[in-house]
């Protein structure tokens, strides 16, 4: 009996002790998870603070306008259509989104390039901050032309973390119901055209076209911004973001964008999709009755690659130039991930930079939606261009907000890397 005594009283002596450790570490992180609230737009759209939720009363579109600087005249520009009459007084009022904190992301592992991290705030030690990591230690940080260069080369990034930076500049399914014959923003300009419009995309017959002929279907952007010009004016994508209604600056034109839409074939059809980078257009060609799709630069070849198998008909696609590299997706799959070098010619943005052509046969192109990449400014000093530390220390990392516009992270600090120690853990994405 003793001995039994003595053996259980061994095991309990380090139970103890671990448990004590537990008691203090969580003690010292206020637990594992800790819940927030954003206070500030600099990382919209993923995480929000204040702001007002507004319905466009044209193109019923909805969009989010932050508070950190007032639209003048409590007026709103719808960033889909144009709109420029919504009224922010009867728009209604939302906290900050509400996020929680992993404290212990980061016990086994190093920080991410891409993670948003909560840390102690550099510039005011009682509040924390929320950014995201773009640059790791012992790394060179550059920002130029609106890109992220690490070690002088440009950072060229996934699909996934595109979508996470991405800005929605036009989305179909939402058009203006104004008074006014507003034109549409997909267009043929064949006067004998297989497009018809439907309530929610395009659909298209081959009408007696010879073999090889290409239905063209173009987008058109508008500026979408408030500005004294007919919104209908065509203007390359800028970046402009409907959040920062208030915020008066120098825009920036972009061409690194993004197309999503689901395309549906009949057995015989055959889809072109065309994207253009401000200097040479991309065409991806699609058939049903082939198990490859064709990629062409100009109209040399550039890339091939096998269809995903598909569970029906209706396909979804994303086509993307992004960070000097073409990028496609069919379904949740990745494709093609191709990196090129852009023709030594002057950059011209144009206002049609996408197409969309039937080809063959017949089917249909639903739930279409053009997306812009970010583009990196430094908001408080006017200018395009910032160059970081020479690399980063060990130990630190460079932090950035999405909102670019609107952020003061590491580019505005006195001592632009981050220390690992003033992290307080991961942040997770919101429930809204």
């Amino acid at each position: 009996m003793i001995g039994s005594r003595r053996r259980r009283l061994l095991w309990l002596v380090p139970a103890a002790v671990v448990l004590s450790l537990g008691v203090a570490t969580l003690s010292r992180y206020q637990g594992i998870l800790r819940p927030v609230r954003i206070a500030s737009g600099s990382m919209a759209e993923q995480f929000l603070g204040p702001h007002r939720v507004v319905d466009c009363g044209e193109c019923g579109f909805k969009f989010r306008c932050g508070l950190d600087v007032e639209a003048p005249l409590q007026q709103a520009t719808c960033p889909n259509c144009g709109f420029q009459r919504n009224d922010l007084s009867k728009a209604m009022l939302r906290e900050g989104d509400r996020v929680v904190i992993d404290r212990w992301a980061y016990l086994f592992r190093d920080p991410q390039r891409g993670d948003v991290v909560a840390f102690v705030d550099p510039t005011n030690a009682s509040e924390l901050a929320v950014k995201r990591i773009v640059g790791l230690p012992q790394e060179t940080v550059t920002i130029r032309r609106g890109e992220l260069f690490i070690n002088g080369s440009l950072h060229r990034k996934s699909l996934v973390e595109t979508k996470a930076l991405a800005t929605l500049v036009h989305d179909d399914r939402f058009r203006p119901r104004s008074e006014q014959q507003l034109p549409s923003r997909w267009v043929s300009e064949d006067l004998e055209s297989g497009w018809t419009e439907a309530s929610n995309g395009y659909r298209w017959e081959a009408k007696d076209k010879p073999a090889g002929y290409s239905d063209w279907l173009m987008y058109r952007h508008w500026r979408c911004y408030t500005s004294p010009n007919p919104r209908t004016d065509e203007s390359p994508v800028a970046d402009n973001d409907a959040y920062n209604q208030g915020l008066s600056r120098q825009l920036c034109e972009v061409t690194d964008l993004l197309l999503s839409c689901d395309v549906e074939l009949a057995e015989d059809g055959e889809v072109a999709l065309l994207i253009h980078d401000g200097r040479e257009s991309f065409t991806v060609v699609i058939s049903a009755k082939s198990r490859w799709l064709d990629v062409r630069r100009g109209e040399e070849p550039f890339a091939q690659a096998a269809l995903p198998n598909r569970n029906s008909s209706q396909t979804a696609i994303q086509l993307a130039v992004i960070d000097e590299q073409l990028l496609l997706a069919i379904g949740d799959a990745t494709v093609i991930r191709q990196a090129y070098t852009p023709l030594d010619r002057p950059l011209q943005p144009t206002s049609r930079p996408l197409g969309i052509a039937g080809r063959r046969g017949a089917g249909s192109v639903t739930n279409i939606r053009v997306y812009r990449d970010i583009y990196y400014l430094n908001a408080f000093r006017g200018d395009w261009a910032w160059d970081g530390p020479n690399p980063l220390s060990d130990g630190c990392y460079l932090v950035l907000g999405d909102n670019s516009a609107l952020s003061n992270d590491s580019r505005h600090w006195a001592t632009p890397g981050l220390c690992r120690k003033m992290l307080v853990g991961k942040v997770l994405l919101p429930r809204r």
